[in-house]
C-alpha cells in the first residue's frame, strides 16, 4: 500500500458525508433490537463509498461491533496490513512519536 495523505480534500469531504449520514441516523437508533440489523444497516451505508473496510466501534448500549469487508484475499491481506500500520502508528504516539506510518 502506497503512503498517502490522509488528510486530503477527499478524505476530508468522505468523513464529513459520513459524519452526514451517521448524525442523520440518530434517531434510528433505537429501532436496532438486535446487533445484527445494525451491523447490516452500517455495511449498507459503507459498501456505497468504500471497496473494502473494518469498522470497529461501540452501539449506543455500549456493545462492541465489528465489520470486517473484504471480496478477494487480496483485500483481506490489505486490510490486515493497514489495521498494524495504524495500530502501530497509535503506539507510537502515545510514545510521543509521529504519526508518519500511515
Amino acid at each position: 500500500m502506497d503512503e498517502e495523505d490522509h488528510n486530503s480534500p477527499e478524505d476530508e469531504e468522505l468523513r464529513e458525508m459520513i459524519e452526514r449520514a451517521l448524525k442523520e441516523n440518530l434517531n434510528d437508533r433505537k429501532k436496532f433490537k438486535k446487533r445484527k440489523d445494525l451491523a447490516n444497516r452500517l455495511a449498507n451505508i459503507l459498501t456505497e463509498y468504500l471497496d473494502s473496510y473494518i469498522l470497529l466501534g461501540y452501539d449506543f448500549s455500549g456493545r462492541h461491533l465489528d465489520i470486517k469487508a473484504a471480496s478477494t484475499p487480496q483485500q483481506q491481506e490489505a486490510l490486515n496490513s493497514f489495521l498494524m500500520k495504524y495500530f502501530a502508528s497509535e503506539m507510537q504516539s502515545i510514545k510521543g512519536g509521529t504519526d508518519e506510518l500511515l
